[in-house]
């Protein structure tokens, strides 16, 4: 049975320091980043940014390229990995600003298709990751400790052509607001096919992570559109904002994928 529309969780769902955490984290049924068949492999190539502002912390910028790659172990399995480089650029009105640059936190991860129905419209999609600290924390390039993440998706078809999405996912050592704690994640997802290579995403996200006191989650969300340019080639991009419980003003990610 073809995992060719099926999307791997995100990078976002690592929760990288330092990072940017903008990917979706389970949206389905794309023209972008589709599992490889059983014993394919396919390699990409993202790049992003962000931006955070908060009145009680330095402001920072953060860009990064970030290699991959993924592997079809069964039609119903896939292993990925990945290695970001990031330049990150910090403004302290009391220590001045400075520049930073290296290897980010290396991730391996891993997505099983639970279930699918016989029309492969209703699925089920348990997916795991481990973050190593392979990135300088000292230097706000990487977290400083492992992390681990695990969660499950669920979604279906409808008329085709509309895709939606629910996912839920735990992250030891996640939270963007206080360093080293845990943080729960739930997500939904919209995607609509325009034709047989174009579609646009839309997803929206909740965190119990929220850096105000007064907010016990923050909202994020985000729109994009993903194109196949033939068989072998995808790209996808989106932008997105947060709510005020984060100080994540703005994120943009893009990935080129190559699947052989």
């Amino acid at each position: 049975m073809s995992l060719r529309k099926l999307l791997w969780a995100s990078v976002a769902g690592m929760m990288l320091a330092g990072t940017v955490v903008a990917d979706p984290v389970r949206t389905v049924f794309t023209r972008e980043n589709k599992f490889p068949q059983a014993m394919g492999w396919e390699v990409s190539m993202s790049g992003g940014g962000s931006t955070y502002e908060d009145d009680n912390a330095p402001d920072r910028d953060t860009f990064y390229l970030a290699p991959g790659v993924r592997f079809g172990i069964t039609e119903r399995l896939a292993a990925r990995a990945e290695i970001p480089f990031h330049w990150v650029t910090i403004s302290d009105r009391f220590a001045g600003d400075r520049d930073e640059s290296g290897i980010g936190d290396m991730s391996l991860g891993i997505d099983f298709l639970f279930f699918e129905d016989i029309f492969r419209y209703a699925w089920i999609l348990p997916h795991a990751a481990v973050t190593f600290p392979t990135g300088d924390d000292d230097k706000d390039l990487g977290l400083g400790k492992t992390q681990a993440k695990g969660g499950v998706s669920i979604g279906t078809t409808v008329h085709d052509v509309l895709h939606f999405a629910a996912d839920i996912s735990f992250v030891s050592n996640g939270s963007m607001a206080e360093k080293g704690e845990d943080v729960v994640m739930g997500s939904l997802s919209l995607v609509w096919d325009l034709d047989e290579r174009a579609s646009l995403l839309g997803e929206v996200q909740a965190r119990d992570d929220s850096s105000d006191p007064d907010d016990s989650y923050v909202l994020r969300g985000h729109l994009g559109m993903s194109y196949r340019i033939n068989r072998h080639f995808s790209l996808m991009g989106y932008g997105g904002t947060s709510s005020s419980g984060f100080s994540e003003d703005f994120y943009g990610m893009g990935r080129l994928v190559y699947q052989f």
